[in-house]
């Protein structure tokens, strides 16, 4: 029987499944590493592009923060792979040929958008326009799948990641958001407003007196008009004692700041988006909304 492919997302390099999946459709079984600085193998692929399959790995060493604990090592004396990506892309659009591989929930390229959706039986949650059409992102409880659109609506090519430990951890938030309605302290609303003396725009004046001509008083206006507002729309959704709207203006203000950022040549880079990062999780966290430490709430929308 053969496994299907979200059962293989997670899995050694080294596992029977793996393996046999890999000579199945000629996939090289000792792919060139990929490594970082440090000498650790991430985002080291295996493809056989005549087929239209890729596979991406990462090295224990950079799997496990990511993704946690695998089910199963097979040898703890290297940095052993793990499968976290799959892309099935057999240029559909030009050649007509369906997928060389049975696809997860009975796709087929050339579905119409709608038999996608009904197929997914659950709505993207996230769509954009893409070069080749459009870019659908669904969300399951292990991991994500991408079906790509194209201009006629048609599925071309579909990518499948594993869902990392903070994509598990947003996702679990979201589905219980409702019932954080009883940890908002409405009586947090007045530490909220007190952020406006510790907006990250205080430091940015200063480096730009200082010389640093990466801001515009333009650019460091707009963000900090921007964020004194989120700090009284939080403060209100606060007294409200309403987690979702809590969540939701997460997106509000990061997608504003995008735009600036757009706008203002790009100016928000390392510093900037860390100190904004930590300022707006911080005054997220300040509502009684209960967050894991380690979450960047705004991760999911920024760009910058």
């Amino acid at each position: 029987m053969t496994i299907a492919l979200t059962e293989l997302l997670g899995k050694s390099i080294l596992s029977d499944d793996l393996k046999s999946f890999m000579t199945q459709f000629d996939l090289p079984a000792n792919p060139a590493l990929h490594l970082d600085f440090s000498g650790n193998a991430y985002e080291t692929s295996s493809d056989n592009k005549n087929k239209g399959i890729y596979l991406n790995f990462d090295g224990y060493t950079r799997y496990k923060p990511q993704y946690g604990e695998p089910f199963k090592r097979f040898d703890t004396s290297k940095d052993e792979l793990f499968l976290y990506e799959i892309t099935i892309d057999n240029d559909f659009s030009k050649n007509r040929k369906p997928s060389p591989i049975e696809l997860p929930f009975n796709l087929q390229f050339g579905d119409t958008k709608e038999i996608v959706l009904q197929k997914l039986n659950k709505k993207p949650y996230d769509k954009s326009q893409t070069s080749y059409g459009y870019c659908w992102w669904t969300l399951f409880d292990e991991f994500r799948i991408l079906t790509a659109i194209s201009i006629e609506f048609e599925l071309i090519w579909i990518r499948i990641m594993k869902l990392t430990l903070d994509e598990k951890e947003k996702t679990k938030l979201k589905k219980y958001l409702s019932q954080q309605n009883k940890n908002i302290k409405s009586d947090n609303s007045q530490n909220i407003l007190e952020y406006i003396d510790k907006l990250p725009t205080v430091e940015w004046k200063r480096r730009k007196d200082d010389g640093d001509d990466l801001f515009t008083d333009k650019g460091i206006t707009s963000v900090e008009t921007l964020l004194k507002d989120y700090l009284l729309t939080l403060a209100d959704l606060t007294t409200q004692k309403k987690a979702v709207n809590i969540y939701n203006s997460i997106k509000k203000v990061t997608t504003a700041l995008n735009k600036i950022n757009d706008r203002n040549d790009g100016f928000i880079e390392t510093m900037e988006r860390e100190e904004l990062c930590e300022f707006i999780n911080a005054v997220v966290r300040e509502t009684g909304l209960e967050i894991d430490k380690d979450i960047d709430l705004t991760e999911e929308w920024r760009e910058w």
